[in-house]
């Protein structure tokens, strides 16, 4: 029990790290408007940014109430003050201009320091945080497109995010199906028809072959998805997928056969970003 306790405080580091970085960004996103000097009436458009920085709050505060070393650390986090993005945006953006603050950063780099303590750098998220993560990229993903309009000169600015991932892996040891060492799918049971899937499809790697499962098994795509592969991640690593006309199974896939496949990997490289930054090269 104690061991286990560990672990899940080890995680909490690496989780709070993470849903501190991503609120961060929010607010570096509205503090890129305010630099353009607007008019007074210029609508913000807030609403989905604030309703992602409530729900990051919300979730933040719990995973804090019950982690003191969290709470121990000093500057505690701007959110703690402000828990809500607007009416208070502004406010926000002064607070974080403070000495002790550094910008936000001064309390997400304590945050480091206690996953590197505890060898939890990589956070392991719940389904429920991986939707969380996903909703607020795709605010932020909006929000930059209100930030673009906004800007009156674009022409000579270079594309600060020009990046994309070389190559997408998919790893299974002791029931973990992990996507390039980072994000971390639903756990199987051994012996279950995922658990013999995925068994069979990395014995023939990159070969097509009928997999040999239980009669009652259901549609392979529903046991990829019950396993926690997305339809983009099916397309990956499964692009033939059919009980009776066989299995072809790429542990493997290069971001130039990505392009040639005409795969929209977008959402799934925020994602794999936001947990690891340095996954991506530049182009």
């Amino acid at each position: 029990m104690e061991a286990t306790k560990q672990l899940t405080n080890a995680n909490d580091y690496a989780v709070a790290r993470l849903l501190n970085t991503v609120i961060l960004r929010i607010t570096q996103l509205v503090r890129e408007v305010e630099a353009l000097d607007l008019p007074e009436d210029f609508d913000y458009k807030l609403d989905e940014l604030n309703r992602v920085y409530v729900l990051f709050v919300s979730e933040l505060e719990e995973i804090y109430k019950h982690n003191t070393k969290l709470t121990e650390i000093k500057p505690e986090p701007f959110w703690a003050t402000y828990n809500i993005l607007t009416p208070y945006t502004w406010e926000i953006l002064r607070y974080l201009d403070e000495p002790p603050q550094k910008k936000g950063q001064a309390h997400i780099d304590q945050l480091e320091r206690l996953c590197i303590i505890a060898k939890s750098e990589k956070p392991e998220l719940s389904p429920e945080n991986l939707k969380l993560l996903e909703e607020a990229l795709v605010a932020i993903k909006n929000y930059k497109a209100v930030v673009e309009a906004a800007e009156i000169d674009k022409a000579n600015e270079e594309d600060d995010d020009a990046w994309y991932i070389p190559e997408y892996w998919v790893s299974y040891n002791n029931g973990e199906i992990v996507i390039n060492d980072t994000l971390y799918l639903k756990k199987t049971h051994i012996g279950s028809t995922i658990d013999k899937l995925l068994e069979q499809a990395f014995k023939n790697a990159n070969t097509l072959f009928i997999p040999k499962l239980p009669a009652t098994a259901r549609n392979l795509s529903t046991v990829l998805s019950s396993a926690g592969f997305d339809p983009v991640q099916r397309q990956l690593f499964f692009p033939k997928l059919s009980s009776t006309k066989g299995v072809l199974f790429r542990p493997t896939v290069t971001f130039e056969q990505v392009q040639i496949d005409k795969i929209d990997t977008t959402n799934l490289d925020m994602v794999l970003k936001a947990i690891d930054p340095n996954i991506m090269n530049s182009r």
